[in-house]
């Protein structure tokens, strides 16, 4: 099923609990502040945890409504009920407050223990042909949007996650959704390649050098971390990488406050954002926000 974005890092300090390295030193009330979301458009085709779970339980409910019709059970997923197994982040430009970064480091070692037990646990099934087809749809019956960065989303036009969507937000909720989220990624790139933010992160990587790591971005800081954790083979090798997890965390945390990458970070996709928007992407923004609205009202 289609849903909004979620980030693939999970409830770290459970994880980082069962590893034994759960941060346990002081920290300041401005290291323990967490920054202000920082998705394009004020989040607008981003959740925070409770939100996606309300909308979940909704969407899930209209799936098993439409695979009943069709003469299926689908038992809406137990998740959507339940407390959110990952947490998403505050922004998609890899800032980290030094709070969470002693703390929760980047969540990546939490996601991969959960992930492994996830696994261990599933019971693979054959897919019944008729009943996925009821539920994703026919790939001969598919409607394309042409976006604004170029790009095309595919929507099937007669599965029941698609009718699931309609029943919980409105008919013209896809074509909103992946407009908004493709004017959001032209943000987003916008952004990062902002001269000003350009030469904020060679001076995080600057700094991030001299404390004894190696990265051009945080996003490398993370990919590095996460290639570990999935090589590491037991306890031992976990628990080696929880540590330097939080230990790369901490550092970009700190060289990010010492260069103001963050700041710089805001107000490039301020302007970003200015120059994105049209009087037609503002009326459908402005849809899609009270499509939202409507449906996490209910």
């Amino acid at each position: 099923m289609t849903r909004p974005r979620r980030a693939a890092t999970a409830s770290a300090v459970a994880a980082f609990a069962l590893v034994g390295l759960v941060g346990c030193g002081t920290s300041s009330p401005a290291d323990r502040a967490r920054p202000a979301r920082l998705y394009p458009f004020a989040s607008a085709v981003y959740y925070t945890d409770a939100e996606q779970r309300a909308v979940d339980v909704q969407l899930e409910q209209a799936t098993a409504t439409c695979m009943r019709d069709r003469g299926f059970s689908y038992p809406p997923a137990a998740a959507a009920a339940g407390p959110p197994s990952a947490s998403e982040p505050d922004n998609p430009y890899g800032l980290l407050d030094l709070g969470t970064a002693r703390t929760h480091g980047y969540g990546i070692v939490p996601a991969e223990v959960q992930h492994r037990r996830r696994s261990q646990a599933a019971t693979p099934t054959a897919p019944d042909p008729g009943y996925e087809l009821a539920l994703v749809g026919d790939q001969q019956r598919q409607t394309i949007l042409d976006l604004p960065d170029g790009s095309q989303a595919t929507v099937a036009s007669d599965a029941c996650v698609t009718r699931a969507r309609q029943a919980v937000y409105g008919r013209d909720w896809d074509r909103l959704y992946f407009t908004v989220q493709a004017l959001s990624n032209m943000v987003i790139t916008r952004t990062v390649t902002d001269p000003a933010v350009v030469t904020a992160q060679t001076a995080w990587s600057s700094c991030l050098s001299r404390a004894g790591h190696r990265a051009e971005s945080p996003d490398d800081l993370r990919r590095a971390i996460q290639v570990r954790a999935q090589s590491a083979a037991d306890d031992p090798a976990i628990r080696a990488v929880a540590k330097a997890e939080l230990a790369a965390a901490e550092a970009d945390a700190s060289c990010q406050e010492q260069v103001e990458l963050g700041q710089a970070i805001r107000t490039a996709q301020d302007r970003a954002e200015q120059r994105t928007l049209n009087d037609q992407f503002r009326r459908d923004l402005e849809q899609l926000r009270n499509l939202k609205q409507a449906a996490l009202a209910r």
